[in-house]
């Protein structure tokens, strides 16, 4: 698919620097793509392309971006994660104007950031002076339309009926865990891997071969132990055990789910932002962070440290145990729920 139907492309052919703002990464990788087409073709790529993936300090870009091209009209230098650095260092719109002007007709700079709060001196600087790209996630009609090309363009079809159902189960705009497109190249991929020289996609292909079921009942699992529903949690234990899932996997969430809420809870007590604990604890759904907070606030953290301390020992008794880690687990929702009762933050 053209790059200019998954976002807007500058308008200005002369622009040389470009603040990339958004979470799909996919998209961002794609426009480095692009202007790497656009500035280099011919040149030598390994002189005249240079990836900054961690950076200390604003010399570290500047020494690059003043570096002139080699054999080449121009130099393209890439910054991830440029927004760090910049909150920390560029604290007024008279350094971040200096530090754009050092960047020479020569040189292309392309800084990635990923979410932004726009809120932000940075930001706002960048949107005043039209610099900014956006990689946001597709909306649904951009994102099917990326679905059928993808296909489309592998000498594959697929009805529309079976498009629009394919492009929910591949889970990209899932609310508890949305998927990347990263994420739905992988397992389009897989799925046309597995044709075995078919032209043609039906809905039993991926019936099942992208069923998102067994993660859908781990979110009710960890809801309802979370709301001490101690009957809905061990319902969803069993459809989870008759899907086939690995007790072990099954313990896993439930520990990873309340360390979360445990961490939500020490960043938002630590003075964090919203946007803070998001980015430091990799949430990228709005809806799952106020789940969890809502989750945190409504514990004590001596509680919350309670029931990790019983995954823990659960943990040790599934190791041991070669038959009876069902049980275990049981017997872990039944202490939680005793905790969550008792441990209610008042």
């Amino acid at each position: 698919m053209d790059l200019n139907k998954l976002m807007e492309l500058p308008a200005n052919i002369g622009q040389r620097v470009f603040f990339v703002d958004g979470e799909e990464k996919y998209i961002a990788d794609r426009f480095v793509e692009y202007m790497k087409k656009k500035h280099l073709k011919g040149c030598v790529e390994e002189m005249n392309l240079h990836k900054i993936e961690q950076i200390s300090d604003l010399k570290d870009i500047e020494e690059k971006i003043v570096t002139l091209p080699f054999m080449c009209d121009a130099r393209m230098v890439v910054v991830s994660d440029f927004i760090k650095i910049a909150a920390e260092m560029l604290k007024s719109k008279e350094e971040l104007d200096s530090f754009i002007g050092k960047v020479p007709e020569t040189t292309v700079l392309v800084l990635l950031n990923g979410r932004v709060d726009k809120r932000s001196i940075v930001y706002k600087f960048f949107k005043k002076k039209k610099l900014i790209v956006e990689a946001k996630r597709l909306t649904p009609e951009s994102y099917e339309a990326w679905v059928e090309d993808f296909i489309i363009t592998r000498g594959v079809s697929i009805t529309k009926v079976d498009k629009k159902y394919l492009t929910q189960q591949l889970g990209y705009f899932n609310k508890e865990r949305p998927k990347n497109m990263y994420d739905s190249e992988s397992e389009l991929k897989k799925l046309l891997g597995s044709l075995n020289g078919r032209g043609t996609i039906e809905r039993k292909d991926f019936e099942g071969f992208l069923d998102t079921r067994g993660e859908t009942n781990i979110f009710k699992l960890t809801d309802s132990i979370s709301e001490a529903h101690t009957a809905l949690a061990l319902e969803s234990l069993e459809i989870l055990c008759e899907m086939g899932e690995p007790e072990i996997k099954i313990l896993f969430m439930i520990s990873r789910h309340f360390r979360q809420i445990m961490k939500v809870k020490s960043l938002q007590s630590g003075g964090c932002s919203k946007e803070e604990t998001m980015k430091t604890l990799g949430i990228k759904s709005d809806f799952v962070f106020k789940k969890n907070l809502r989750y945190a606030r409504g514990l004590e953290m001596a509680a919350i440290g309670r029931i990790m301390e019983l995954c823990m020992e659960t943990e040790l008794k599934c190791k041991s145990l070669s038959s009876q880690k069902r049980l275990a687990i049981e017997v872990l929702i039944c202490q939680i729920s005793g905790v969550i009762i008792d441990g209610k933050q008042r």
